[in-house]
């Protein structure tokens, strides 16, 4: 027998001892998968908190200024579990003495643009809101009054900037020798996120002397 059958004779042997596994077909990667936790699981929502505003979420509410004083600052934060927002106004003496005075009707529907200007030369002194929760928004009264000379003009008068975002904190205050004649709101829905909010910003006016 010649060398090379020796060797083959000893190798086949061997090769049928060895076992090969069978190959596993593995399932192909999911890419971008997104893992959602199971129906009622998610966290509670944040609760609203109000503090440091005069207001609550939800709720009517009414503000005045005294006779002789302007509305100056306005400060808003925005709760989106009841998509409202909780208010503070702050007036402050100026010496005005504004006289005649009267309330607004209605000035928008819910979920309708929000513009109105007090007229003839009068000021914003004063805010009646109610929240309707299916619309997520406030519709919107206000009081205005002016000084009975009739030398008492506004003049010179501008929009502000957007004084917040969606959702965000709202701060306002009017410049130094300028009064609130008005409000504009936009009103905005984010079906995403589930937010309904308003986009405000306001008219402020400079005032003739009242003698």
């Amino acid at each position: 027998m010649s060398p090379l059958a020796t060797i083959a004779l000893l190798v086949l042997p061997l090769a049928a001892a060895v076992s090969v596994p069978a190959a596993v077909t593995l399932p192909p990667r999911a890419h971008n998968v997104t893992t959602a936790p199971p129906p009622g699981t998610a966290g509670p929502e944040p609760a609203c908190n109000n503090t440091g505003y005069s207001t609550d979420f939800g709720s009517p509410f009414k503000m005045e200024c005294q006779q002789s004083s302007a509305l100056t600052t306005i400060r808003s934060t925005y709760c989106s579990a009841s998509s409202d927002r909780a208010w503070d106004f702050s007036c402050k003496d100026r010496g005005l003495g504004l006289a005649e005075c009267y309330w607004s009707p209605f000035v928008n529907e819910f979920g309708s643009v929000l513009s109105y200007q007090c007229p003839f030369n009068s000021l914003i002194t004063g805010a009646y809101s109610e929240h309707d929760s299916a619309h997520g928004d406030r519709r919107w009264k206000f009081k205005c009054c002016r000084h009975t000379n009739p030398r008492s003009l506004l003049f010179n008068c501008m929009n502000s900037l957007p004084a917040n975002t969606p959702a965000g904190p709202l701060q306002f205050s009017t410049p130094r020798t300028y009064f609130l004649r008005g409000v504009f709101a936009t009103y905005r829905r984010n079906v995403r996120r589930g937010e309904k909010d308003r986009i405000f910003q306001f008219v402020v006016c400079q005032k003739t002397s009242d003698y």
